[in-house]
């Protein structure tokens, strides 16, 4: 290819290719970003609800205030969601100019 075509913009978009690598890249982010979403928003209300009133007031668990002690565990319970999706639903790709899909070889541990 020479330098004139490759930076020719006179194409039309329909007539790209769409590279398998990107779609599934577009579902890994939104994936990632739903589980970021409902951890942030768990997280803020189960503060919100169980740490609000007087601070004399509250629950304590494991010598830890209610809404903190309910926080670190959702913060444990997604850490688990992530590594499970990192270990098993995540593909591992390059993403260069010619990069191909790998397939992802399951080792017990």
């Amino acid at each position: 290819m020479k330098k004139e075509e490759y930076y020719d913009t006179n194409y039309d978009f329909k007539e790209i290719e769409m590279d398998e690598r990107f779609i599934i890249c577009e579902k890994e982010m939104k994936l990632v970003f739903i589980i970021q979403i409902l951890f942030t928003v768990l997280s803020v209300a189960a503060a919100y609800l169980l740490g609000r009133g007087n601070p004399e007031d509250y629950t304590y668990i494991m010598g830890l205030p209610a809404w903190w002690f309910a926080v670190i565990s959702i913060s444990l319970i997604f850490l688990g969601i992530v590594i499970y999706i990192t270990k098993f639903i995540l593909v591992d790709m390059d993403l260069g100019d010619e990069g191909t899909i790998e397939e992802k070889v399951k080792t017990k541990i």
